[in-house]
């Protein structure tokens, strides 16, 4: 096979889908990664071809951008017409099948997360609805990470769609441990997730401040600006919440923690949640799509509406520690092999060779 990797930019890339490229390249397929900045890969650098995707909001209403877009998209499409283009991120996938929408390419769109969902206002979920149904009119092979997000695939989507379901892109290493130590209190809480308000740092700042007073403390890491939360720490005087950028070393750390707290609005399948979960922290979140693919209430973690909720669960678990150690022991046992990287990598594999069978049938 001749893969084509695209995304909008190298970090999904880097973060997610290196191990599946590795993988094929073991195979002895070959593989290219298109990407806006192709010089952040950590990939063979003369396997990749960029194009210019906007990564801000003036670059996605500057329509002359697109007439660029489009040329180096139909200069790809001209030297690889015959691979198999495998297509991440909203923004990657929505421009790239746009362009080549009357091109009859080998597709397969792996969804991270539909943009729309519950949490979603009318108008966003209306356009983002839209655009799906337009751009499924021609044959796609989806690949979904959640329930949700297979359902609607499955069931609302226009054209022959061929739709599959895998448990994320997989875990590197799923921890297996033998025993959970006996905790006596809650002491670390850690926040892994993007600094953005729709993954509910808002709300997490509210429960820092609520426990302020305690000796309870959280760590946040994730990628992007945290300045503005930062900002609003050092207003409130909260001494009990850092922030910090993402640890390539953070896989090592987590076993460090008591608790998984994840207030995000929107998700596909998160990787933190499982990270954590392998490790042993139960989890408070939210009741959304993947969220309830990995949480089960009051089994390893609970469901909640607000921050108040979540400091309520918080003071509950440190309380109750009978319910908080078999929790950990429950969290543990969440995630199995079929949440592998090897596990994923080979099927997405027969994935990507079946749907060049169904092609040329």
């Amino acid at each position: 096979m001749d893969i084509v990797f695209i995304c909008t930019r190298s970090i999904t890339f880097n973060t997610f889908l290196k191990s599946q490229a590795n993988y094929f390249l073991k195979k002895g397929d070959r593989v290219n990664v298109v990407c806006q900045d192709i010089e952040n890969l950590i990939f063979k650098k003369k396997l990749s071809f960029k194009i210019s995707f906007p990564v801000n909001y003036f670059q996605i209403i500057n329509i002359f951008k697109y007439i660029k877009i489009y040329f180096e998209i139909r200069e790809l499409v001209k030297k690889k017409k015959s691979s198999v283009f495998y297509i991440h991120t909203p923004l990657a996938s929505y421009i790239f099948r746009f362009f080549t929408f009357f091109d009859n390419l080998n597709l397969v769109y792996f969804v991270h997360g539909f943009r729309f969902s519950s949490n979603t206002n009318f108008l966003k979920n209306f356009f983002f609805k839209l655009i799906k149904k337009i751009l499924s009119i021609r044959k796609n092979t989806i690949i979904t990470i959640n329930n949700e997000d297979y359902d609607y695939a499955k069931n609302n989507l226009l054209g022959k769609n061929i739709s599959y379901k895998l448990n994320g892109v997989g875990l590197n290493k799923i921890s297996r441990k033998k025993r959970i130590n006996y905790k006596k209190k809650i002491n670390k809480l850690i926040v892994i997730a993007a600094y953005k308000k729709s993954k509910g740092y808002l709300e997490i700042l509210k429960i820092a401040e609520s426990l302020n007073d305690s000796k309870l403390k959280i760590d946040c890491y994730g990628y992007g600006d945290f300045k503005k939360f930062e900002k609003i720490k050092l207003k409130k005087k909260l001494k009990n919440i850092s922030f910090n950028k993402f640890d390539k070393n953070l896989k090592k750390k987590i076993k460090e923690y008591d608790l998984l707290i994840h207030m995000s609005e929107r998700e596909g399948l998160p990787v933190s949640v499982m990270e954590c979960l392998t490790e042993g922290l139960p989890v408070i979140c939210k009741n959304i799509r993947g969220n309830n693919d990995l949480v089960k209430d009051g089994f390893n973690g609970f469901f909640v509406n607000s921050y108040k909720e979540a400091i309520f669960k918080i003071f509950y678990l440190n309380m109750e520690n009978k319910i908080f150690n078999l929790m950990r022991i429950n969290a543990s046992k969440s995630i199995t092999n079929v949440y592998s990287q090897k596990y994923i990598n080979a099927k997405v594999y027969k994935i990507l060779k079946n749907n060049i069978k169904l092609k040329y049938k």
